[in-house]
């Protein structure tokens, strides 16, 4: 199975509330966006972490994968 890091950009700056549940993933907030980048994953969890965005009611404007390289 393959892991990847995973990358997802919400429109928007997320408060606290909001981010109390990412905690399992880094999150940057810039101008008007946030993103989302995941620890190492797979898919399944790739779909967990977007319906939670979705459940929040969160607009994603992009998803992206970033390979990890094997230590």
């Amino acid at each position: 199975m393959t892991h990847c890091r995973y990358v997802i950009t919400v429109r928007g700056v997320a408060g606290p509330s909001v981010r109390a549940n990412f905690d399992d993933v880094d999150i940057t907030v810039l101008e008007d966006t946030t993103v989302l980048r995941s620890v190492e994953t797979d898919q399944a969890a790739l779909y967990g972490l977007i319906q939670r965005a979705q459940d929040l009611g969160l607009e994603i404007v992009n998803v992206q994968q970033e390979t990890t390289t094997p230590a």
